[in-house]
């Protein structure tokens, strides 16, 4: 119903109802003559109103394209939000809580005790899909360490430039995240050739199963936040698999050369697979300038792992009568997760991964059981060095809690021989030793 005729309706009927009084033909026209102007005073304001709704339609189209005129045309709001949800920033983090037992045949160690081997905070995240980043700061133990602090660009045709300090490109298990990795720690290798972060450059390139990556690095940013750049170290390594029907399997090969400045040249040694335990090899202080190259290859086939890596160190004037010292060191480890997870192959990273759990604990199930087990040797003798030589069994049980938490248990039996040059194992170079090992880890 108009307006128009809502009106004269209202006044018909108020007409209708107000105190009777006598009708007559003069009363009745002069009401409609009213009514008359009234319909015409509505039809005038309807008409006006119409005017006056048009004008400021009109208005705000002007409005609007003069806005439009004034937004510049390459950069909308639209795409400006966009680019700001493309870039990230997160916080992860790790903490590895340890109960460690060594003691060995000669009497000379009997230790126990509790430590945080990881307590790292670290930022990270992408600017613009292109350009990543991380910092990472550790402080388990008794200084502030930085470990990651690099700006990373992936161009368009999957090559990565890294600026900042990171890993150096050598071994599957050092490259292998320390989440991930099968046992409390790494093998003899990693430790004993010093495979370590530094302040560098490195560029890599991924394609379909392989990776490529060299770098430039000098020296690190220590716990102080100062810089050592006394050593210069050049490395590459390259790796290549595939995943098929039959397994997933991965090989690879890496170089590594280093000079330094500092006086007292490189030095090698190693634990007994357990970190609160002294160091019973122990090459000394040597020259100040090494080659390293090493071979390395992993397979996974549904619960089945395997991995091997292979290197060898030559440390240049290192020996007796300036003869060169050569030393090696290797590992081949399996496992099997007796609930029916996997332990991934990552080919575009030349890495472990993680496991996903099929039945967590938060969700009632039992998590994931592994049983593991490895022999590791690694040789510090040649050419007058008496650093020894350490061949290890180990043992190892992780139940994973979930994705992000699991508690590990290693046990590990050391045979040393030749290791004249430290005073732990006595006159005859000999020693043994055991270990026994619990960690709760969480990382988020």
């Amino acid at each position: 119903m108009t307006k128009k005729k809502f009106l004269i309706s209202l006044m018909t009927a108020t007409a209708l109802v107000v105190p009777t009084m006598p009708a007559s033909a003069q009363s009745i026209d002069e009401l409609k003559a009213q009514l008359a102007l009234l319909a015409k005073r509505i039809e005038e304001l309807e008409a006006k109103q119409a005017t006056n709704e048009a004008a400021i339609k009109e208005v705000q189209v002007g409005e609007a394209r003069m806005a439009a005129a004034q937004t510049p045309s390459s950069t909308s709001p639209a795409k400006v939000e966009k680019k700001v949800e493309s870039s990230t920033f997160t916080v992860t983090g790790r903490v590895f809580a340890d109960m460690g037992w060594v003691n060995d045949g000669d009497d000379t160690t009997d230790l126990n005790g509790t430590e945080f081997r990881a307590a790292r905070i670290e930022v990270g995240g992408k600017v613009y899909d292109s350009v990543k980043y991380k910092l990472g700061i550790d402080v388990a133990g008794d200084d502030i360490n930085i470990t990651d602090a690099y700006l990373q660009y992936k161009t368009q045709n999957a090559t990565t430039i890294s600026i900042g300090q990171f890993k150096g490109p050598n071994s599957l298990e050092e490259l292998t995240s320390s989440r991930y990795i099968t046992f409390m720690e790494r093998s003899s290798l990693t430790d004993a050739f010093d495979l370590r972060r530094e302040l560098g450059i490195s560029v890599g390139r991924t394609g379909d199963g392989y990776t490529l990556t060299a770098a430039i690095m000098k020296g690190e940013a220590g716990s102080d936040i100062t810089v050592d750049s006394d050593r210069l170290t050049l490395a590459a390594r390259g790796t290549y698999g595939q995943a098929t029907d039959m397994g997933t399997w991965l090989v690879g090969a890496s170089v590594r050369y280093r000079e330094t400045d500092d006086d007292g040249g490189f030095r090698y040694r190693q634990r007994p697979h357990s970190h609160i335990a002294p160091r019973f090899v122990n090459t000394g202080t040597l020259s100040d300038k090494d080659f390293l190259i090493g071979l390395e290859g992993a397979y996974q086939r549904g619960s089945f792992h395997v991995a091997s890596e292979y290197m060898r160190l030559e440390n240049s004037n290192g020996g007796t009568n300036s003869r060169d010292a050569s030393f090696w060191g290797g590992y081949v480890e399996a496992g099997w997760f007796l609930t029916g997870e996997s332990k991934p192959l990552d080919l575009s990273k030349g890495s472990w991964g993680r496991p996903k759990v099929k039945s967590p604990i938060h969700e009632g199930g039992m998590g994931a059981w592994q049983i593991a087990a490895r022999y590791d040797v690694i040789d510090l003798t040649d050419n007058g060095v008496f650093g020894g030589e350490q061949d290890t069994w180990m043992l190892g049980v992780n139940w994973y809690l979930n994705r992000n938490s699991r508690i590990m248990m290693n046990f590990s039996h050391s045979s040393i021989d030749d290791a004249f040059g430290v005073s732990l194992n006595g006159d005859d170079g000999k020693n043994s030793v055991d270990a026994l090992g619990l960690r709760f880890q969480i990382d988020w």
